[in-house]
């Protein structure tokens, strides 16, 4: 008994030694060891009971075939075409290529299903069960969508609506068949999302499993965050923090991990991470801090290139992200590309000769040329205002006495070794700031540091300064509560001279007049014209936070202010948004509150009462508000008070950052205001400003604006030289997926909405203007979903609010009904695959999926495509014509009964496969190969009649 395999339904048989060939229609037990097949045998034999012990494999070369695996734990194969028989060890057993897998595979006969395919019914012109328009249509659709979010990551499970210039890089790395590229899209342009749509698109295809996501130490986290919010990757694990290698075997339980690049350059993490097993790909941010320099014919390599450098050696993929990748310095950018592509390092050497091989290694989208999906360009244009503080007696004493206090202080610093020098000068650095934020920031600070020196402690203890390990998100409020664990004076007479600088510090507080022109003549100019105007607030710090919101609230009410900072978990800061959003008229946000909020849909003034010491920051401030989805021109005042020394260096610093950027942003005679924001990006993020302020305590005024200029200068020179490669880096290009079925959230809605009436769902009601949907499901489906006792289940489209409530399941690519449905439409017995349909022009219409696979035969890449075919002898099939776009969104009625010639068809199937072919052909190139063309389904078209 246990010898014995039982053939399926379908089987393809025949009888030992004559070669007729018959179907098994089914299967009976005679007894416990004898069973019987019921065989219609295609010579024209009534079916008749023969035992199975005497039947052979029927199966034929060329014929279509389905996998049904016996056990219930194990999932088909899918569909295939035979290609071998065999026998061994007296078993029949037949090879089968796969075309979903692209698996060769020996299967025993008993397990295989004859199927009609494609190819057989559309040439013999069977339509299925009436005429089968609307499963035809919701089976492309079901492919379309697939392939669509393979290639290009922008179905799957995301917290943000991908742009279209964030789609085609994803796109145009996949579409290339290689994946060893810098990604060097300009600031604020989101290449931590265009990350997560290439790993969304490269998990889907299941063959990319172990990943290695390398970043500075204070981004780790941010990176697992935005990986598990924004995209659904909820595995990355960070090394060091989450888990730590003991022994090597340890790796094998770690496939995605997150690492600093400053811990993993390091011994012993360097050694245990060498000994980790190869990775599918690697990501590099902030990749400019890779550096190599070149003197003459030697190389100086720093120890983080040198982590690079030694992984490459362990991947076949490799990202690398930096907005400012050049940076003026030749040198270091050959570095980066000999990092991408080691095999072309002859080239990269030579690379002024060449540069055209840019567009092979660097893909860059410039802020400038970004639209939305309608081509209207997203950075609508920006107002920047500034709202001078005029200093009275009161401020300026109190900056007077400030200045004394930093300058002993930084003499202090000077004076004194090792760590515990540079703790006082970096303590020194952060009054400053907090000053500049807010009298009642510096305040808080002076009295903590008061406080300390009262203990009176013999000893002296300071801490160890590890700015490099603090999440740049988190770094302002990560100074304010720093603190040196001193509680003896840096310098002889500290406390006495603290003590008077806080009692002018208080004196201050009684008539701070920038925080009364914030609320007097600015909040109350904006409500004036606009009562109901939500307006967005961001400072540096925690303290100058609290005292904005004390202050506002006390004029318009405790509830009208809303905090956001980096004490507050995700879910904390979601709900904080929300209400601003539906109730409160204020938000008040840190840097590390404000990273990664996006509230462009409900408000588009901004206040800086603060203007950071890092320019960068500023730029990544307005991003909130500046950028897709907003539909008003964005608003931003800067508080200041330019009289005092730091506010003055600031203001000149802006003031020379501005007129360059300006400068630069003129083409042709024309001033481009998108150009502009894009090269401020790039300038701040080369300024090291805190040093210029930091040397401006000892150097006065005009040797500082010297140093400014300098400062400015070199950035410049080396944006311009970066700038003069860009003109060969890959970038956005809308012309490239023209040839492509390129599909939206209306088709992923049509797809369900079809799938519904097909599965027998209820749509109970729609809500959140048609946004949700409240089904009620089949108890069969139920089982299918693990619904339980549930009944209904609500649905949403839109990302916004699938983030907000949980109890709206979103339908993507990670939705259990989503996947079922698809599941449901893509198989066999769902039909679908011939109709006989109208409304679109030509005799018929073939959908195929194309493969192509690197030089090793590892797949790379999938397309769905649609060929409208004609009669007319000399015109070639039409592939993915726009009129299939717009039809798809529609339901589809049967059609009259067409006559079908099957030499016409066979002439129009070869047709189709010729389009096939040129396809495959004009997307091949060096490291992709054709590898396989599949017929999905096919179509005759009515009224034509063949």
């Amino acid at each position: 008994m246990s010898k014995l395999l039982i053939p399926i339904k379908s089987c393809i048989v025949k009888l030992e030694g004559y070669t007729g060939l018959g179907e098994i229609i089914s299967t009976k037990a005679v007894d416990s060891e004898k069973f019987e097949a019921h065989i219609r045998w295609f010579t024209g034999n009534g079916p008749e009971w023969v035992s199975i012990d005497k039947l052979k494999s029927g199966f034929q070369l060329g014929m279509e075939v389905q996998d049904v695996p016996r056990s219930r734990s194990r999932n088909s194969l899918g569909e295939g075409t035979v290609l071998e028989s065999r026998t061994i060890g007296g078993r029949d057993q037949v090879l089968v290529e796969f075309s979903e897998s692209g698996q060769r595979i020996w299967i025993p006969f008993q397990n295989l299903r004859f199927i009609k395919g494609v190819r057989h019914r559309f040439e013999a012109g069977q339509f299925g069960k009436n005429g089968n328009a609307e499963s035809f249509r919701l089976k492309t659709l079901a492919y379309a969508l697939e392939m669509w979010n393979e290639n290009t990551g922008a179905l799957s499970k995301l917290d943000i609506d991908p742009l279209p210039h964030q789609i085609h890089l994803v796109h145009h790395i996949l579409k290339s068949g290689n994946l060893n590229w810098l990604i060097a899209d300009d600031v604020g342009l989101g290449k931590t999302i265009e990350v997560g749509m290439l790993l969304s698109a490269l998990r889907q295809r299941r063959s990319f499993r172990r990943i290695l996501l390398i970043t500075p130490a204070g981004l780790v986290k941010q990176w697992k965050e935005e990986m598990h919010h924004k995209f659904g990757l909820s595995d990355f694990l960070i090394y060091g923090l989450d888990f730590t290698i003991n022994d090597v075997r340890d790796w094998k339980h770690y496939d995605c991990v997150i690492g600093s690049l400053d811990l993993l350059k390091t011994a012993p993490h360097f050694d245990k991470l060498m000994q980790a097993d190869y990775w599918d790909i690697i990501v590099f941010d902030e990749a400019h801090r890779l550096s190599r320099a070149q003197y003459g014919l030697t190389y100086s390599a720093s120890e983080r290139f040198r982590l690079a450098a030694q992984l490459r050696k362990r991947t076949d993929s490799i990202l690398l992200l930096s907005a400012t990748p050049h940076q003026g310095k030749q040198d270091k950018f050959q570095a980066l590309l000999e990092i991408i592509r080691p095999e072309w390092r002859n080239h990269i050497e030579t690379l002024s000769l060449n540069p055209e091989l840019l567009r092979e290694m660097v893909i860059r989208n410039h802020k400038s040329d970004v639209t939305d999906a309608k081509g209207e360009f997203i950075f609508r244009g920006k107002i920047t205002k500034a709202v001078e503080v005029p200093l009275g007696q009161e401020e300026k004493d109190f900056d007077a006495i400030l200045q004394r206090y930093l300058t002993e202080g930084y003499a202090a610093g000077r004076i004194t070794k090792g760590a515990s020098g540079r703790a006082i000068g970096f303590v020194m650095t952060i009054y400053r700031k907090l000053a500049a934020s807010s009298i009642a920031a510096i305040e808080k600070a002076l009295i903590r540091r008061l406080h300390k020196l009262k203990r009176q402690a013999e000893q002296a203890v300071f801490v160890q300064i590890s700015e490099e390990e603090v999440d740049e998100r988190f770094f302002g409020e990560w100074e304010e509560a720093f603190s040196v664990d001193s509680e003896k004076e840096f310098f002889d007479g500290e406390l006495q001279l603290l003590k008077e600088v806080i009692e002018r510090a208080q004196a201050l507080l009684m008539v701070d007049r920038k925080i009364r022109i914030f609320i007097d003549q600015l909040i109350e100019s904006v409500l004036h014209n606009s009562p109901d105007e939500k307006i967005l607030v961001f400072s540096e710090y925690r303290g100058t936070q609290d005292y904005v919101a004390t202050a506002l609230r006390e004029r318009f009410g405790f509830e009208s202010v809303v905090l956001i900072h980096g004490g507050m978990n995700h879910k904390e800061r979601a709900q904080a948004i929300e209400k601003f959003e539906e109730a409160s008229q204020f938000l008040i946000s840190t840097e590390a509150g404000g990273e990664g909020i996006n509230l462009q849909r409900h408000c588009h003034i901004m206040v800086n009462f603060d203007l950071p010491w890092n320019p960068m920051r500023l730029v990544q401030r307005v991003g909130r508000l500046y950028r897709y989805g907003q539909m008003k021109p964005v608003v931003v005042f800067n508080v200041h008070a330019p009289q005092t020394l730091d506010a003055e260096i600031m203001t000149l610093m802006y003031q020379r950052i501005q007129q360059v950027v300006k400068d630069m942003a003129i083409l042709g005679g024309d001033f481009r205001d998108g150009l502009e924001d894009e090269i401020l990006g790039e300038i701040a993020d080369l300024l090291e400003v805190e040093d210029i302020l930091e040397r401006a305590t000892k150097s006065g005024i005009n040797h500082t604006i010297e140093d400014i200029k300098e400062a400015v200068d070199k950035a410049r020179n080396a944006v311009e030289k970066q700038r003069e490669l860009f003109e060969y880096f890959a970038g956005y290009d809308p012309n490239e997926t023209k040839d492509e079925i390129k599909l939206s959230q209306d088709h992923l809605r049509a797809f369900v909405q079809g799938m519904m009436r097909e599965l027998n769902i209820e749509l109970i009601q729609t809500r959140h203007q048609d946004s949700v949907w409240d089904l009620r499901i089949p108890e069969q489906l139920r089982e299918h979903l693990n619904m339980g006792a549930k009944q209904r289940l609500s649905v949403t489209f839109s990302r916004e609010l699938a983030v907000r409530r949980s109890e709206y399941q979103m339908m993507d690519f990670d939705s259990p009904l989503l996947r079922y449905m698809l599941y449901t439409a893509k198989s066999y017995d769902f039909d679908g695959l011939t109709a006989k349909i109208a409304g679109l022009p030509g005799q018929a219409i073939v959908t195929a999926i194309l493969r192509w696979q690197n030089d090793q035969g590892a797949r790379m890449r999938q397309e769905y495509i649609a060929a409208l075919v004609y009669s007319d002898p000399a015109r070639e099939a039409e592939t993915n014509p726009r009129e299939l776009i717009s039809w798809l969104l529609q339901p589809l009625t049967e059609t009259p009964a067409i006559l079908i010639n099957r030499e016409t068809a066979k002439e129009l199937r070869k047709k189709a496969y010729e389009a096939f072919d040129r396809r495959l052909s004009v997307i091949s190139n060096a490291d992709l190969h054709p590898e396989s063309r599949q017929m999905i389904n096919a179509a005759w078209i009515y009224p034509q009649i063949l």
